[in-house]
């Protein structure tokens, strides 16, 4: 379910349930549009989840407002900056080495004129995508559904900047 921009008892809401649910952590992932496409971000083959396709994202910092953290990310992942966040959708929850239980944020943003650009550590690729070619692309079964969903609400706004 798409919902608008997340409001102070909303993040409440949700960082209520993630306690109750047991999660450790909060992240995200973006959804970035731009000409009615999504950018994917390709991990780098030694890091985790290396050699898959993800939406930009990650961990909220301790004390920051969780869409605070996706605007950061899309920065520190991307070099682009977000122009708007237009709502949220459905994320995850998953595990790593480091962190048990994690749960994703899904957003849904535009952003400012500019390339991509990656750190070669974390992601050494990117492609726009929509539903015609984000089938071909190598992702865990939750990264395409969270992909799919976002292309859902582009194709169901039009979002085109």
């Amino acid at each position: 379910m798409y919902t608008k921009v997340m409001n102070g008892e909303q993040e409440t809401a949700v960082r209520t349930q993630a306690k109750h649910d047991g999660i450790t952590h909060i992240s995200t992932g973006v959804a970035i549009v731009r000409d009615n496409k999504i950018l994917m971000v390709y991990r780098a083959v030694g890091d985790f989840m290396g050699g898959t396709y993800e939406l930009p994202g990650g961990g909220v910092d301790e004390g920051e407002k969780i869409t605070d953290g996706a605007i950061r990310e899309v920065r520190e992942e991307t070099g682009l900056t977000v122009s708007k966040v237009l709502g949220i959708f459905p994320g995850f929850d998953y595990s790593t080495d480091r962190k048990p239980k994690v749960r994703q944020v899904n957003f849904l943003v535009t952003v400012g004129p500019g390339d991509v650009i990656l750190d070669p550590q974390e992601h050494d690729e990117f492609t726009w995508v929509d539903a015609s070619n984000i089938d071909s692309l190598v992702m865990s079964a939750k990264t395409r559904h969270g992909a799919n969903d976002a292309l859902q609400q582009v194709k169901r706004f039009n979002l085109a900047e």
